[in-house]
């Protein structure tokens, strides 16, 4: 059995998912998405606008944490980093969500370029993303970029009476099954509720970036973020999926045993990872496959990926698959391939710089 302690945080959860119609449409109700609130960029606190709080400058890269409410729990927080000579406003704008990878305890922070990021952290970006911290990179490069902490991760993580990070992780490793359960309960999905709070994040990039068409690129259980929330946005045009595709049915009986993220009932027999992608023909899409993946079969990918070919064949979108041999790993080859393509695919910068004594907002 479990206690109402093993929701801290999350009191008026109940109360929000009874009163909040899910989104509509056939991912609406598939996932359970709540419908997600307006978020209002410079708005009062009190009425869910966005505050900024710290802020990082690091090899070119100016770094500052928003928060926000999405409607209950704790606030979600996400990084938003760009150039540091450069007005947010003028570049093109990317979603980088972060993975699960077993982490909880942070979220965004495992792709940002920040000071006292825990060793254990430090060792997981080392082993799965070859020590790179991607959304700082993608900023480097010229993107505005928004790197947000997903449901049940960083500052939207659940309170479990566990203060050292690392025995927090391990704590909600196990917890993942309660929230997934309490998640039915609600009439939602675990992933849904993620979904949920990344659109809150899509709105707040779009305010901040150059107007227009955006990107997202995820890996592993981001990757699976920004495959549905491709499915939701027909806005986003360009779309970066590694080491995250394969047709679920391929996943039974050796590789079963993935995050409740990848678990949602109806969609391996209806769209399947494949048909989130396929929704919008005239969208960029790039998928990173790991031919030695642990967690994904080989095959598996392999059906997935003439799928996606078949699926963009006639245009006027594209689909770029790009194989690695490795293991379930980002690595900084395919980290330059996504950058590369979110470039060639998304707008160009608006002819702006920010002058030294210009007013920054946020």
């Amino acid at each position: 059995m479990s206690s109402p302690a093993a929701f801290g945080g999350y009191d008026d959860w109940p109360d929000h998912a009874g009163r909040t119609p899910h989104l509509p449409g056939q991912f609406g109700a598939l996932f359970g998405i709540p419908t997600p609130p307006d978020v209002v960029v410079g708005g009062a606190p009190e009425g869910g606008g966005v505050r900024s709080r710290e802020v990082h400058v690091r090899d070119g890269v100016r770094a500052v944490r928003l928060r926000w409410s999405v409607g209950f729990g704790p606030d979600l927080a996400a990084w938003l980093l760009h150039p540091v000579d450069a007005d947010p406003a003028t570049r093109p704008g990317v979603l980088a969500l972060h993975s699960h990878g077993g982490i909880k305890s942070l979220g965004a922070e495992r792709m940002v370029d920040l000071p006292g990021v825990p060793a254990h952290v430090l060792a997981y970006r080392e082993q799965a993303e070859e020590g790179a911290a991607v959304a700082s990179d993608l900023a480097r490069s010229g993107f505005t970029v928004l790197a947000p902490d997903a449901f049940g991760w960083g500052a939207r993580r659940f309170h479990l009476g566990v203060g050292d990070p690392q025995a927090y992780d391990a704590a909600a490793r196990e917890h993942e099954h309660l929230v997934a359960k309490a998640c039915a309960l609600f009439d939602t999905s675990w992933a849904g509720m993620v979904a949920h709070d990344d659109l809150t994040s899509l709105a707040v990039l779009r305010t901040l970036c150059a107007p227009g068409p955006v990107g997202v690129l995820g890996f592993s259980g981001g990757g699976g973020r920004a495959a549905l929330l491709a499915a939701l946005d027909d806005g986003i045009a360009s779309v970066v999926v590694v080491a995250m595709m394969c047709t679920l049915a391929s996943l039974y009986p050796d590789h079963v045993g993935h995050s409740w993220l990848l678990h949602t009932r109806g969609l391996a027999s209806g769209p399947d990872l494949v048909g989130l992608l396929a929704t919008n023909p005239a969208r960029h899409v790039l998928v990173g496959y790991c031919a030695r993946d642990r967690l994904f079969p080989l095959q598996g990918q392999r059906d997935a990926d003439a799928a996606l070919h078949q699926a963009f064949a006639a245009g006027p979108g594209s689909y770029t698959p790009v194989w690695a041999d490795t293991d379930h790993v980002f690595t900084r080859a395919l980290q330059r391939d996504a950058t590369e393509h979110l470039h060639a695919t998304l707008p160009p910068t608006i002819s702006r710089t920010m002058d030294s004594t210009e007013e920054r907002n946020p």
